[in-house]
């Protein structure tokens, strides 16, 4: 089988955030379904494949999990997020946040596309368990996301990853086509857009090369101690190990594991019809007249 996988808040909050400026909610949330439609049927038609995957995120087990005393590094998972927006912004986001529940919605509802969403997944652990559990030589997956740390699962040889800001294959030409010196790399220098804590701030990346391809200098680096601003002292090995547990999509835990592997085979074996009408109706809401208007267009991508 042949997978087309969308992350669909990556996909949607791109075009948002471009429509903001001049536009209410309403009408920013109506561009962003409107070109977010014309991106998947694109690539729909372009890659020709069995089965549309559409993933939902849903509150992240990875803020319960730094939000508890079992987190060292006491960082709050993606606490730094929209924090520079003003109020009007904020309210804008909010509103927006309800009109993509309505997309969310009307697509797992009302046509044969596979949508997975679980309460504490991200749209990440389902990709990536999608991919983990369908990586027989018969699958292949084409992933359509900007998000880079999706760029890891390119340890899976059957997945493609495209860039929709760009329409490029995504590749780790820079770190040699290792997807596994990649995530060592990511896991040792944090992610500063997920608010997660550098294992050993400040440490130049050749050093993090060299001791990925040395497993004698890894040993030596592990035992690394550092101490951060409030004092606390850690060793490289702890905070790397907590970072894989965060960053590494196949690392999660075993109770995260087991939720993520039930959300994906309720997901393929759920019966599912198309309703033209209800996804009509939902077009009229939005005032989607281009894609009403030429809805034949994508009725192979809705109802396959």
């Amino acid at each position: 089988m042949k997978y087309l996988i969308f992350d669909v808040r990556n996909l949607l909050y791109r075009t948002f955030y471009a429509n903001t400026k001049g536009n209410d909610s309403s009408t920013a949330a109506g561009l962003a379904v409107h070109s977010g439609l014309v991106t998947m049927n694109k690539y729909f038609r372009e890659h020709k494949p069995d089965k549309v995957v559409m993933a939902y995120d849903r509150n992240s087990w990875r803020k319960a999990y730094t939000a508890s005393p079992q987190c060292l590094s006491q960082k709050p998972y993606k606490g730094n997020r929209r924090q520079n927006m003003t109020p009007a912004e904020q309210a804008k986001f909010i509103e927006f946040e309800k009109h993509l529940v309505d997309f969310e919605r009307v697509i797992a509802d009302n046509t044969t596309i596979i949508t997975m969403e679980a309460p504490n997944l991200e749209a990440d652990d389902l990709i990536a368990g999608f991919v983990q559990k369908l990586n027989s030589p018969q699958d292949s997956h084409v992933l359509i996301s900007t998000d880079t740390d999706m760029l890891q699962l390119l340890r899976h040889p059957n997945l493609t990853i495209v860039s929709p800001a760009n329409d490029k294959v995504q590749t780790l030409e820079e770190y040699n086509n290792d997807p596994l010196l990649y995530l060592f790399v990511k896991c040792v220098r944090g992610d500063p857009t997920d608010n997660v804590q550098s294992a050993y701030p400040r440490v130049r990346e050749t050093k993090i090369v060299q001791v990925y391809e040395n497993t004698s200098e890894r040993i030596n680096f592990m035992q690394t101690k550092w101490t951060n601003q409030e004092g606390r002292e850690f060793t490289v090995g702890e905070m790397f190990a907590e970072n894989q547990l965060l960053i590494d999509l196949e690392k999660q835990p075993a109770e995260i594991r087991q939720l993520m592997d039930d959300t994906i085979e309720q997901a393929l074996t759920a019966q599912k019809t198309f309703s033209m009408f209800n996804f009509l109706k939902f077009t009229g809401k939005y005032k989607l007249d281009a894609i009403r208007n030429s809805f034949e267009n994508y009725l192979p991508m809705l109802s396959k």
